[in-house]
């Protein structure tokens, strides 16, 4: 049956709707699967050979990200280094590199190591003294090291990006660290993407994170912050965004 001219018009129109969409949500997902994956976001020589994937789900694209760190010894080192950094800000050692489980992702790797810091107090105390000097150019406060204790152990670079968000807010005249832990998807010193709230599900549900569909004080106050250990961060105006180390996180 011929459909008339403007029905035919206005379906043409829906499914062009239609396409426009699915090539954000490809462009969100394939950023995920790299910053999840690997810690960074993917060249653009990268998105050309992950082209043809679009229907997988974001962890269907991390299980080949396992696989290919399996099979590549470079990126495997690379992904360390990036984990370790974001996770205490230094690199890892001899003793640490040969503990390293044989299967993993960027994101996975930073979890294990975030639970080491909740189950070492001093060295999560050594991660602190190295965010504050970078970021606002002093040692913590004493009250400053009872506050980060008040929420569970945040890997380094969160750390960074929350100790900018207060210096930005409280500048100048900084004083003692308060209020919640915020980080906006605007850092200048994070690599951050803004996903949409479909994207962000996805990567909660591979992280661990609390769902958004869970009416918890915590999602009320806007906790998107998509990163191993960013439960409890506040993300500024409510953004849902991933975040990993960028250059200008890296501990002097």
């Amino acid at each position: 049956m011929k459909l008339p001219r403007f029905l035919s018009v206005s379906v043409a129109a829906l499914a062009g709707l239609v396409a426009m969409a699915a090539v954000p949500a490809w462009s969100e997902r394939l950023d995920a699967a790299f910053l999840l994956g690997l810690g960074r976001v993917p060249t653009e020589a990268e998105r050309v050979a992950w082209q043809g994937r679009e229907s997988a789900t974001l962890a269907e694209l991390l299980l080949l990200q396992r696989e290919q760190l399996r099979g590549g010894a470079v990126e495997r080192q690379a992904t360390v280094e990036r984990a370790f950094r974001d996770a205490f800000g230094r690199g890892p050692n001899a003793v640490e590199l040969g503990a390293l489980p044989a299967d993993f992702t960027y994101a996975t790797l930073l979890q294990e190591l975030v639970a080491r810091l909740a189950a070492n107090p001093e060295e999560y105390r050594a991660v602190l003294d190295r965010v504050y000097p970078l970021v606002i150019g002093r040692a913590p406060f004493v009250e400053e090291y009872a506050y980060w204790k008040a929420y569970q152990p945040l890997p380094y670079v969160l750390l960074v990006g929350c100790v900018e968000n207060w210096g930005r807010r409280n500048a100048p005249g900084l004083m003692v660290t308060s209020g919640l832990p915020v980080i906006s998807v605007s850092s200048d010193r994070l690599v951050t993407r803004q996903v949409s709230p479909a994207v962000a599900a996805e990567a909660r549900r591979v992280l661990g994170l609390p769902p958004l569909v869970e009416q918890s004080l915590a999602l009320a106050r806007g906790c998107n912050v998509i990163a191993p250990g960013a439960a409890e961060v506040v993300s500024v105006s409510g953004v849902h965004f991933l975040a990993v180390g960028g250059e200008r996180s890296a501990a002097k």
